[in-house]
């Protein structure tokens, strides 16, 4: 059996897609995913333009790429895509879709519109949520972000299981969401929601492991050099203060979406260096360095670059007020009881003393954070970390109903596929001569009830079914949860 998996690339920079966290967490994610389970098929709708960039880093089998100009990258929350084009290009004749995975929460109810009222599909959504634009109710950017917000919502409510940042993550959605919604909508959020943590490649970062540092003490920030991250404050006022101070240090700006504006603060700040790193190079710098500092706000986003530093005997110096204690605790519980996690966590009126006290301590700090970093990479491994994306998956796959009698209709299918042998989902078409709505019951069911009977080839494009039966259903994935949560415990 074969579940096939439509799949929206969610990039925000087109200027360094390599170095993209929205492209890095898909090539890793499906790439575990594949490794545990041979039955997915992921088609993934990507920029035309970059196709010859992203062909490598999704070279595996049971992926296709598709090339299109329909939908258009992030922009605000400003998405859109045209319905008669993506008919063609997706080819609904000879694909099938059993579930939708968006991490684009603008993109869910139209894409659940166009497959189950315009194709007479059944499918649902597995949706994921790395955040929402919440702020002080008097300004008037909150009205700005209104639309979004309740986009993003209505996802959640929309799709069978929706996964988040963290618990953090799903408390500041919920929070939001009292704003908008009754206590009925507020509940199925609550349910529907979970926090799914991201899982990093430790193996390659362990492939990169060198005793090797640079040689000044040197803090490195792998982050998005945007205002919303702290940047500015984090260089303009902070680090020139202390620069002042003393001067034996370096920050390491990694400039992940290549701003032209940021390249220009060297000649500001003789304390920063701007590097464009590869892959390979990134790993093997944040192994060099000695401190990654993370001063998001509250607001902001999960941060693989964060994991990665980390994993990789970075010494963290995160911001205590949003996800960071969370995904330090996770990895490691026993701090929470100990002064160890308070030196790693800092409020802003504290942050310029608690990175003073680390460069003081260099060596002594670098010696104990080899402790963290291994429970870091042992918990954050996509091989621990996977199963729970694959439940979320299953969950969302389950939801759609199957036929549970056979019909007419089911009868014909099954005399078609032992006269032929194996048949194309075109050739079952155009035997029964059905185009969208001409039949009463959806598509999806029917193909479920050839998933569990029949055998399909998972690695094809194409959709193929065989008339060989199976020995007997697959129950792992026909099991009903009565609520997401049911899966995690």
């Amino acid at each position: 059996m074969a579940i096939r998996v439509l799949d929206i690339l969610n990039y925000s920079n087109q200027r360094n897609p390599q170095a993209d966290s929205g492209v890095q967490l898909k090539k890793e994610l499906i790439s575990a995913i594949l490794k545990k389970r041979d039955d997915y098929f992921f088609y993934i709708l990507v920029p035309s333009e970059l196709l010859d960039v992203l062909e490598p880093e999704f070279c595996c089998r049971n992926v296709r790429l598709i090339p299109t100009n329909v939908i258009s990258r992030q922009q605000g929350g400003a998405f859109h895509f045209d319905v008669h084009k993506l008919t063609s290009l997706l080819d609904l004749n000879q694909m099938d879709f059993d579930l939708l995975f968006v991490n684009q929460p603008e993109l869910t109810a139209p894409l659940l519109d166009f497959f189950n009222k315009v194709h007479f599909f059944d499918i649902h959504s597995f949706g994921y949520i790395h955040w929402m634009d919440w702020k002080r109710s008097d300004r008037i950017k909150n009205r700005w972000n209104q639309p979004t917000n309740l986009s993003a919502l209505i996802s959640i409510i929309l799709s069978a299981v929706t996964g988040c940042n963290s618990r953090y993550g799903k408390e500041q959605i919920l929070k939001e969401a009292a704003r908008w919604l009754n206590s009925e909508a507020l509940e199925l959020i609550n349910e529907k929601l979970i926090p799914l943590h991201p899982g990093v490649n430790c193996r390659e970062i362990m492939r990169a492991k060198t005793n090797e540092r640079f040689s000044e003490k040197t803090i490195i920030f792998p982050f998005r050099t945007q205002k919303y991250t702290g940047f500015k404050s984090l260089i303009e006022i902070h680090l020139s203060n202390l620069w002042k101070k003393r001067q034996d240090f370096c920050l390491l700006l990694t400039n992940p979406s290549d701003y032209d504006y940021i390249k220009n603060y060297p000649q500001r700040f003789p304390f920063v260096k701007v590097c464009h790193f590869n892959r390979k190079d990134y790993i093997n710098a944040l192994w060099k360095a000695d401190i990654v500092v993370g001063c998001h706000n509250g607001s902001n986003q999960w941060s693989l670059a964060a994991v990665e530093a980390v994993a990789a005997e970075c010494i963290p110096l995160f911001n205590k007020s949003s996800f960071f204690p969370e995904m330090i605790l996770d990895a490691a519980p026993e701090l929470e009881q100990k002064a160890d996690l308070q030196q790693h966590l800092y409020y802003r009126s504290t942050f310029t003393n608690k990175l003073e006290a680390l460069l003081d301590n260099l060596e002594e700090e670098k010696h104990k954070v080899k402790s963290l970093s291994q429970q870091f990479r042992r918990f954050y491994d996509w091989e621990n970390r996977v199963d729970d994306w694959i439940r979320c998956l299953d969950l969302a796959d389950a939801a759609s109903p199957e036929i549970t009698e056979k019909s007419k209709t089911i009868c014909k299918i099954e005399a078609f596929l032992k006269d032929n042998g194996k048949c194309s989902k075109k050739a079952i078409l155009e035997h029964l001569n059905w185009h969208p709505k001409s039949r009463h019951i959806s598509w999806t069911k029917y193909r479920k009830y050839l998933r569990k009977w029949g055998n399909e080839e998972p690695n094809k494009s194409a959709v193929i079914f065989d008339d060989k039966r199976k020995n007997s259903p697959d129950d792992r994935r026909h099991v009903k949860f009565t609520k997401p949560y049911d899966i995690l415990q």
